[in-house]
């Protein structure tokens, strides 16, 4: 029970920080920049950072072969999954790309539950649908359409996101990569990722130097809260907590999007915004009152 609870603090703390991604995003997509040089920054500058922290706590960060694979696959799934992403943030409303991704506990729940014969849970599916359902009515009242943006290239590619993260989620645990210590895991998967996109950035071009400091804020919260910070905690949750719950859990990630839109983007709050915020944390609710119920 201690391990299933700290695995569900991790699933919130994970949910809530990736949903700052949204703001950060759109932020340096305004002043310029390319996908690819907010992706390199993003997991280039999340790497060094772990990378010194694992110095700092002498954290030993050897793979033997096995491992190097593992983490190799998560890698290319983790890195697309941000690629597909940030391009539907380019394209559609941040919001509903937000919620369109969110969609991914759905593919989660239902692989584990009958592709790979998880314990069907009523109360389990009932709390995912109701959550799914809660996020969007948060996205409802965004537009969808941006400024210079492809409605059905921003709506597929947030789409492309849901089996890409839905599939990282499942393998962490599927591949045995949710037995290689936390901090090592996390830096290579970075790592790799960072490795993809400035190979890319490179071959179009190089990476566009960010004058501005505010536009070096904005890095520093992306690669640090809505990468370093929730990918450690994702790995834990799926650990301790399964990748089922994880991914219920991670319910907070449209609510927080939503919550920084209305605070620093301009976005409105209508009465369907509030009705999901009230749907998501009767979720939360229920699972965890499910949860300890079914280990008492």
């Amino acid at each position: 029970m201690k391990k299933q609870t700290r695995g569900i603090i991790d699933a919130i703390i994970s949910s809530s920080t990736f949903g700052f991604s949204p703001f950060f995003s759109v932020s340096l997509l305004a002043m310029g920049l390319g996908a690819l040089d907010v992706l390199s920054y993003r997991w280039g500058i999340a790497t060094l950072v772990l990378l010194l922290i694992a110095i700092w706590t002498k954290k030993s960060v050897r793979l033997d072969r096995h491992e190097f694979g593992c983490i190799f696959v998560l890698s290319i799934f983790r890195a697309l999954t941000s690629l597909a992403l940030l391009i539907g943030y380019a394209n559609i409303a941040s919001g509903v790309a937000s919620t369109i991704h969110f969609m991914y506990p759905i593919v989660v729940a239902f692989s584990m539950m009958f592709l790979f014969g998880e314990k069907k849970s009523p109360i389990i599916i009932a709390a995912i649908i109701l959550s799914v359902i809660g996020a969007c009515c948060l996205a409802s009242g965004d537009t969808a359409d941006v400024s210079g943006g492809d409605r059905v290239k921003g709506i597929i590619a947030s789409a492309a996101s849901v089996v890409f993260y839905a599939t990282y989620v499942i393998l962490l645990q599927k591949t045995g990569a949710d037995r290689i210590e936390s901090t090592k895991l996390t830096l290579y998967v970075m790592g790799f990722s960072a490795i993809y996109f400035l190979v890319g950035v490179t071959a179009m071009g190089g990476i566009r130097i960010i004058p501005e400091p505010v536009g070096w804020m904005y890095v520093a919260g992306i690669s640090i809260i809505c990468t370093m910070v929730s990918n450690f905690f994702l790995v834990n949750a799926v650990k301790n907590a399964g990748p089922t719950l994880a991914s219920v859990f991670g319910a907070l990630e449209p609510l927080t999007a939503v919550l920084t839109g209305v605070l620093f983007l301009g976005e409105r709050l209508s009465v369907l915004n509030i009705a999901g915020i009230i749907m998501i944390l009767t979720t939360v609710t229920i699972v965890v009152i499910y949860q300890n119920k079914q280990k008492a």
